[in-house]
C-alpha cells in the first residue's frame, strides 16, 4: 500500500502543499504534532524610519488595520 510506503510519504512531503513547497517536514508525520518550520525573510525594508513606520521589519508580516463598517442599530 502506498499510505505504509515511507518513500512514499518523502515524495509526496517534497512536493507543493497550497501554494509552496514543504521540504522540511518529517517523513512520517503524526496525526496532532506541530511541525512548525523556521521563518525565512529575504527582504528587508531599506531603512529602519520605513520599518518602524510599518511596525515590522519585513514586509510580509506587514498588515495595516482596516477597521470595519459599523452597522446601524447595533447588529454585527
Amino acid at each position: 500500500m502506498y499510505h505504509m510506503d515511507p518513500y512514499y510519504h518523502q515524495h509526496m512531503m517534497a512536493v507543493y502543499h497550497g501554494i509552496y513547497p514543504i521540504p522540511f517536514m518529517p517523513v512520517c508525520v503524526k496525526m496532532a504534532h506541530a511541525y512548525v518550520p523556521y521563518q525565512q525573510y529575504p527582504i528587508a525594508y531599506p531603512t529602519t524610519a520605513e520599518a518602524l513606520e510599518k511596525g515590522t521589519y519585513f514586509p510580509e508580516l506587514y498588515q495595516p488595520y482596516v477597521p470595519k463598517a459599523k452597522k446601524m442599530g447595533g447588529e454585527e
